[in-house]
This record gives structure tokens, C-alpha cells and sequence, in this order.
């Protein structure tokens, strides 16, 4: 009982760390001038990883009734908030190539 619960704990301790990546990626690159719809791709992502995270937090058993289907969705959340990050990076990545070439 006690692995099952604390894998599901690391697990949402990492989606968590993933999903302030992916909040300070869109930060930055709102703060470097990127609109909600020029972000809504990484916006779209950050609600299906917070969706997931929350839904996880809220069943409240830390995986000890159903783990492997925890740590299918918790890895979901993780997988989302990665790929939001990217989307979010990838906006101003471009920029920063073309400044450099230019």
C-alpha cells in the first residue's frame, strides 16, 4: 500500500513541476509579446494536464484503489504539460533564429 501511494505522490509531484514549466513557458512568452490566440495551442494543453492533475487530487485514494489507471492519467497530465511547454517555447524560438540571422 505504502509503494502504491507513494508512487502516485511522485508521480503528481512530478506532473505538478511539469505543469509550472508550462506555466512559465507561457508566461515568458506572453511577456515577450504572444497573444492568448497566437498561445491557444499551449493554453489548450495546460487545461487537459490541470484537468488531469485535479482529477487525480480530488479522487483522493493516491492511487491505492485503481494505480495503474492513476498513473496512466497522471502520465497524461506529464505528457501534456511537456508538450504545452514546447508549444508555448516554440513561439518565440523562431524570433530569436531570425534576429540572430539577420
Amino acid at each position: 500500500m505504502d509503494k502504491i501511494q507513494q508512487r502516485n505522490f511522485d508521480l503528481m509531484q512530478r506532473g505538478g513541476a511539469a505543469l509550472m514549466g508550462l506555466l512559465d513557458a507561457v508566461q515568458a512568452a506572453k511577456a515577450a509579446g504572444a497573444t492568448d490566440e497566437q498561445l491557444r495551442e499551449a493554453l489548450e494543453l495546460q487545461r487537459k494536464a490541470q484537468w488531469r492533475l485535479d482529477f487525480i487530487a480530488a479522487e483522493n485514494s493516491m492511487g491505492f484503489h485503481a494505480p495503474q489507471e492513476a498513473a496512466r492519467v497522471l502520465g497524461e497530465a506529464i505528457d501534456y504539460a511537456r508538450q504545452g511547454q514546447i508549444a508555448a517555447m516554440s513561439w518565440s524560438a523562431p524570433r530569436s533564429v531570425d534576429v540572430a540571422t539577420n
